[in-house]
């Protein structure tokens, strides 16, 4: 049961952190370096699939990898898309499908990562 716990907290801290970051109305960053702002949307949506890849079992893995990619795929952008929309509404920020567009990219990185480190794992 510990364990279970202690393998779904990155994600939920990762989810939090990522609410509490849109919800301000400025953040501090380095001048716009190559996108910078979207490497870091690649890199925090990648890390999200990837957790939340340890909520699947090791049997879900061997028997349904594809679909477990699909879902951390798919609950990582949707998320992305919930980020965008609530941006939307704090004053200073806005709603950004370039963003999005780096949410999904770091979301299937992530998800094949997942997917490689449970490949190893569990063979």
């Amino acid at each position: 049961m510990v364990r279970k716990i202690l393998f779904r907290l990155p994600a939920i801290l990762i989810i939090a952190g990522i609410w509490f970051l849109s919800s301000q109305s400025i953040l501090p960053q380095p001048k716009d370096i190559l996108g910078f702002d979207k490497v870091q949307h690649l890199i925090v949506y990648a890390a999200l699939s990837m957790s939340l890849g340890l909520w699947f079992s090791e049997n879900q893995w061997k028997n349904k990898g594809r679909t477990t990619i699909l879902l951390l795929f798919g609950i990582a952008s949707v998320y992305g898309i919930v980020d965008e929309v609530h941006q939307y509404f704090v004053p200073g920020r806005d709603c950004n499908v370039w963003d999005w567009a780096a949410d999904v990219l770091g979301a299937i990185l992530g998800a094949l990562g997942a997917a490689f480190i449970a490949w190893k794992i569990c063979s």
